[in-house]
């Protein structure tokens, strides 16, 4: 293959990829509005119980990351973490706070 046709396969390679993502980016935002509706109209008191098992959970899975010293993982665990505490915010009403 010349360097054009391996650029070319490049680009496209590139373009799949970037559809990937912003496929994988809509599903994310589709499903962190599903589980924030679905958290913000239960009662208080079951919602606060899945917001700590949620928590607990992903304190484990932290905490077995760093043992193991995978950095990647912690890393993942750390966003994930991030990103349901955003929605649990949103859930309880808490919205204002993340500005």
């Amino acid at each position: 293959m010349s360097e054009s046709e391996l650029f070319q396969a490049l680009l496209q390679r590139v373009a799949v990829l970037e559809a990937r993502e912003q496929s994988l980016t809509a599903a994310s935002n589709a499903y962190q509005a599903i589980i924030t509706t679905i958290l913000g109209n239960l009662d208080k008191s079951t919602r606060d119980n899945i917001i700590a098992m949620i928590d607990q959970a992903h304190e484990i899975a932290y905490v077995r990351a760093a043992h193991y010293c995978d950095e990647p993982k912690k890393r993942k665990i750390k966003q994930a973490d991030d990103v349901a505490q955003r929605m649990f915010m949103v859930a309880q009403g808490k919205a204002s706070q993340l500005r």
